[in-house]
């Protein structure tokens, strides 16, 4: 339909993917501040979880790039789905907005383990950011996407 609709497809994709590493440096951050300020070593679990969410959703991208067929269909929904559940809602919504910004609201404060410490929870809220990034460029790659298959006769 549109000649610019697999290149933009391709470079969404990117944009998506580019997304996700800012979460994870977002949530590295987050983690490792976290753990060694509150000793807290248990938080290194969530940047081992980023990291090897990462590589699943940046491989799933790799192979649909390459392959054909079923397979190619496979890991392009793999990437989308990794990237959506999560860097969006994993990260973003439940760690980012749940945790960060409506918990403290709700329960009038932050919990007596973890007083407020700028550092902490603003890199805990900021978890938000690219997050909502993510959200959008996936839409965007929908469309995109469908812009670029061709219209069944």
């Amino acid at each position: 339909m549109f000649a610019d609709a697999p290149k933009r497809v391709r470079s969404t994709e990117t944009g998506v993917l580019l997304a996700c590493a800012a979460q994870v440096v977002t949530t590295t951050v987050h983690h490792v501040y976290g753990a060694v300020h509150f000793g807290t070593p248990g938080r290194y679990a969530a940047v081992v979880i980023a990291l090897a969410l990462f590589a699943v959703t940046a491989l799933a991208l790799a192979v649909s790039g390459r392959a054909s067929g079923p397979l190619r269909t496979v890991s392009w929904w793999i990437f989308w789905t990794g990237a959506l559940v999560g860097f969006v809602l994993l990260f973003g919504t439940i760690e980012g907005l749940v945790t960060h910004v409506i918990a403290p609201i709700v329960d009038g404060g932050y919990p007596a383990a973890e007083p407020f410490d700028l550092v902490f929870q603003g890199t805990g809220v900021l978890h938000v950011v690219p997050a909502a990034a993510t959200a959008a460029l996936l839409t965007r790659l929908l469309r995109a996407r469908r812009q670029a298959s061709p219209a069944p006769a």
